[in-house]
């Protein structure tokens, strides 16, 4: 009898080449992933993601699903077998069966990621923040913000170099925490779904706006037009993705 299980994984993207399965690079999470869960169900084992994070990019509740004719009775022993065979940048939280028909990438209704900023110098936790050096206009980043809020062609503001979808994203929601006591500025913004460097290239832009290295009038209209806009693309080490909506 086949299962279908859903899984929710966490992992420090730091020294990972993405999320994805590639053939040059072996240090990916859903490589390892399939590694370990072969070994412990003593069968081979495929899974799809819900979203494939870039080199680098960090998930605090990454949505998997895998298929086996294995049942797993006691999913708690289960997750501490799993755990103990996989490497400490990586933790699977939970286990659950789910409907055959589930998919952890097009059963998906929205993303959502945050990005973290420092505006001081800090040594702890240094590796997950974007210094930023620059002061911002923040009335100009919520102008920016209604324009591209919405369902929009994000050609502008990515890497692909085609999409069969027109490059078209339905931007839910971008919200940020401007703390001035931490010096720290924490963005969120949630999609359908997103292109290749699509959030780095979303931040960046804002923050470029904001510094005043772009001119908020004229990046509209390249938006508008589907015109390439040359932002800033963010580092990936502040970026993690938060949460999968089903």
């Amino acid at each position: 009898m086949t299962r279908n299980y859903r899984i929710v994984v966490e992992y420090d993207g730091s020294d990972f080449f993405g999320w994805q399965r590639q053939k040059k690079h072996k240090n990916t999470v859903q490589e390892l992933l399939e590694n370990a869960l072969t070994k412990i169900l003593r069968t081979e084992i495929k899974i799809t993601g819900a979203g494939r994070t870039d080199a680098g990019v960090h998930a605090y509740n990454q949505t998997a699903n895998f298929k086996t004719d294995t049942e797993i009775p006691d999913k708690k022993k289960f997750l501490y077998s799993l755990n103990s065979v996989l490497p400490a940048a990586i933790t699977v939280k939970s286990v659950e069966e789910a409907e055959l028909d589930f998919h952890s990438r097009f059963s998906a209704r929205e993303r959502e990621y945050i990005y973290r900023i420092t505006t001081k110098d800090i040594s702890i936790g240094r590796n997950y923040y974007f210094k930023l050096n620059y002061k911002l206009d923040f009335i100009l980043i919520d102008e920016f913000i209604k324009i591209i809020t919405g369902y929009h062609s994000f050609r502008s503001l990515c890497k692909n170099t085609g999409d069969k979808h027109g490059f078209c994203c339905d931007l839910k929601e971008i919200k940020y925490v401007d703390n001035k006591r931490n010096s720290q500025i924490e963005f969120t913004i949630r999609s359908d779904r997103f292109l290749h460097s699509m959030v780095r290239a979303v931040i960046g832009c804002l923050i470029d706006i904001g510094r005043g290295r772009l001119d908020l009038k004229e990046t509209k209209e390249k938006f508008l037009k589907g015109e390439k806009i040359k932002a800033t693309y963010l580092p990936a080490n502040a970026l993690f993705l938060n949460k999968i909506y089903y």
